[in-house]
């Protein structure tokens, strides 16, 4: 069964509504190395939402990086890049995985978790887009004491050089107290007629998907924005997760330490899911 086809299936059987698919013969891998070994993970990656949508989130990063670095020695390089948590699913071909167990990651689970292959877009955003694409991220966020019943997918993981603090006591459009961006300091709020910020992200986001549409306008079609999609001179389509598959090949393959969380976003205020006791 061909990829499209069989992510077409799977996407039905997740669609609100509608019952689980009976996947028969279509638990079949989704690449043709599945049993590759990737590169390690130094701890436990938990998929359910709470953890995607609500958190720090160690794939959710290493995807962020990958974007962020696509473009990397072109012209305009990215100075940040975003992965909505709603990209990350626990929902596998046969069956649905709550972690993922520390050790060995394979191609074929990664490419499970990772399941719609979106091409990847980078554009100049203002100042005044990227810090009302943060609150946009944020403003799903249950305050500390709410359960975490519905997390909404369009939480961003944000890519190294990128820290954001956030206080969710406070309004929603009001939360990021903090943003860098690169290392670089973003002024808060945000000023008018300023330089662009150089984003990557999926082309499901960058066409509108999760909310942002309001936000980014028509930024992905823009030639202003100098909207350029990311391609690699490898066989095969350049998409978010064949990006996430080469950097965790690169960066975390023995002998390279292995992948951990980092906290890059941080969360006052906010309630936090609790971690498994692992003993």
């Amino acid at each position: 069964m061909s990829r499209p086809l069989t992510v077409t299936l799977l996407a039905l059987a997740l669609a609100p509504g509608l019952s689980c698919l009976r996947y028969n013969d279509q638990c079949q891998p989704l690449v043709e190395d599945p049993e590759t070994v990737l590169g390690n993970l130094g701890e436990a990656v938990y998929l359910d939402r709470i953890y995607t949508r609500h958190d720090n989130h160690a794939l959710g990063q290493l995807a962020a990086d990958a974007l962020r670095h696509a473009e990397d020695g072109s012209r305009a390089p990215a100075d940040l890049g975003i992965l909505n948590g709603g990209a990350l699913r626990a929902e596998g071909l046969c069956v649905t995985r709550t972690s993922i167990p520390p050790g060995p990651l394979k191609n074929g689970l990664m490419h499970e978790v990772m399941l719609f292959e979106n091409s990847v877009v980078t554009v100049d955003l203002t100042e005044k887009q990227l810090v009302a694409m943060f609150e946009h991220s944020v403003e799903g966020l249950s305050p500390e004491g709410q359960p975490i019943l519905a997390p909404s997918g369009a939480f961003l993981q944000v890519s190294e050089g990128t820290s954001l603090r956030v206080d969710c006591s406070r309004p929603v459009g009001q939360r990021v107290l903090e943003l860098k961006v690169n290392d670089r300091v973003v002024s808060l709020p945000p000023r008018d007629n300023v330089p662009y910020y150089r984003v990557a992200m999926s082309s499901f986001l960058a066409l509108g998907g999760d909310g942002y549409g309001a936000i980014f306008k028509d930024a992905a079609s823009d030639v202003a924005r100098n909207p350029a999609t990311a391609s690699t001179p490898s066989k095969g389509r350049t998409t978010d997760v064949t990006l996430t598959v080469a950097r965790m090949r690169d960066q975390h393959a023995d002998p390279k330490p292995p992948l951990y969380e980092e906290e890059r976003i941080i969360l006052e205020h906010c309630a936090k899911p609790s971690r498994p006791v692992v003993r």
